[in-house]
């Protein structure tokens, strides 16, 4: 263990930059190895939208039909590649990239608070969850939607050491970005205004500025919205399905789109627009947690649970030819346990030697965002990949404990910890 402290020191930026790539060339693999065969439902929508938008500048499904279906953040981020020329494969390459740009701004962050080799251990833990490695290698918008999230959290961090705007603002934008990449960004986004509310020396100021900035991004999205359909839409019309999926009589704990809703629904549905339909799909939703307000409580705190499971079925097992990947079920469930336990371990750990190692406090902004976003997925439906975003998080606190507790045993051990460097200490005369 010493020597490899010893090799590490001084080394921890350029090891963590290899780490970010050599994570990008592992994706770039698998992307190459699945080929253009579709792995998600999900992945031939956003392309279609993405290329209505990148030539005929609409945001439209493939058949000309305009949307707000889905959210617009991951398609406006791929239209310019699109003109290019990429196509799905190509897609998922970028998104792998991103990945890797996402973990050298981790490393920076980390490393601010919990040093080189903190950053360094959280740059090599996040990759190792298999999660992660799947969503950077599928066209989802949880990878581009960690990278903002990461961004946004960077940035707050530094408005916090700064008197000038500018981190706000970018914070601002990033988070504005975030939300409209996965709206239920909006539902966590007091935890990260209180946080900066807390933290900012200058924190009226700063923290006025990040919610304008933010509100305004989104909101030039909500208008076209109403422009184009008449209808106030904040982000998606997808939210009606979404919360009826998470509150149907059939609904469980660890229920995915796979289940059938009340025959009422379809009958009001068939023939409606979107817009209509998001509306129908919500008043029954609403419908169905009101009549039975005890179940539907219970199944919130069944759906907060799943939150922090390792595993869930995919639907795009059953719906897609080869599955979502070409690794068995029952055995991917095993790798995930046993990955899962990166996350898990270290966390129990923390928070048994809580008082040898209190939390700092960007970790407890990594823990609420964690659990907060748990909170708000539960109101709908809780999915392992929609908490790989907040399990960067969860992951660099992760790191910033084993650090401490890396360094504490080389102090114990003779060695002096200044900085990133181990060494020997000199005997005392």
């Amino acid at each position: 263990m010493i020597h490899i402290l010893r090799f590490v020191s001084g080394r921890e930026r350029q090891l963590a930059w290899l780490i970010a790539a050599l994570t990008v060339a592992v994706c770039w693999i698998v992307i190459f190895k699945d080929g253009g065969r579709v792995k998600s439902m999900d992945e031939p929508d956003f392309l279609a939208i993405a290329r209505n938008l990148a030539f005929e500048g609409v945001f439209a499904r493939e058949d000309g039909t305009v949307t707000a279906y889905r959210a617009p953040g991951l398609v406006f981020f791929f239209a310019p590649f699109v003109r290019l020329g990429a196509g799905l494969m190509e897609l998922r390459l970028i998104n792998a990239a991103t990945a890797g740009l996402g973990l050298v701004v981790l490393f920076d962050l980390v490393r601010r608070h919990g040093g080189p080799l903190a950053g360094l251990l959280a740059v090599a833990l996040v990759p190792a969850w298999p999660v992660m490695i799947y969503a950077a290698t599928t066209i989802y918008p949880q990878t581009l939607q960690a990278v903002l999230l990461v961004l946004t959290v960077w940035c707050l961090d530094r408005a916090t050491r700064s008197p000038g705007v500018l981190p706000a603002l970018l914070a601002g934008l990033a988070c504005g970005a975030a939300i409209l990449t996965a709206p239920i960004v909006l539902l966590v986004f007091p935890i990260l205004a209180g946080w900066l509310l807390w933290r900012s020396a200058r924190r009226w100021s700063h923290t006025i500025l990040f919610c304008l900035v933010s509100g305004l991004l989104v909101s030039s999205w909500t208008a076209r919205n109403y422009v184009v359909f008449d209808a106030f839409i904040p982000v998606a019309t997808s939210s009606g399905l979404n919360l009826l999926v998470g509150n149907s009589p059939e609904t469980r704990p660890d229920t995915a789109l796979e289940i059938r809703f009340p025959e009422y629904v379809y009958t009001e549905i068939t023939g409606k627009d979107e817009v209509e339909r998001n509306r129908i799909l919500t008043r029954a939703a609403v419908r169905e947690m009101t009549g039975d307000p005890a179940r539907t409580i219970r199944l919130y705190f069944g759906k907060f649970l799943h939150w922090f499971d390792y595993s869930n079925k995919l639907v795009s097992d059953d719906v897609v030819e080869g599955g979502a990947s070409a690794i068995k079920a029952d055995l991917r469930d095993m790798i995930l346990f046993g990955a899962y336990m990166i996350i898990v371990l270290p966390l129990l750990a923390h928070l048994i030697l809580i008082r040898r190692y209190p939390f700092k406090p960007v970790e407890i902004l990594f823990l609420a965002l964690w659990i907060g976003a748990g909170l708000a997925y539960a109101i709908f439906f809780t999915r392992v990949r929609f908490r790989l975003p907040f399990d960067w998080f969860v992951i660099a606190s992760n790191g910033i404990f084993l650090a401490a507790v890396i360094e504490g045993w080389a102090t114990r051990r003779g060695l002096s910890v200044r900085g990133a460097a181990f060494r020997t200490r000199e005997p005392q005369r």
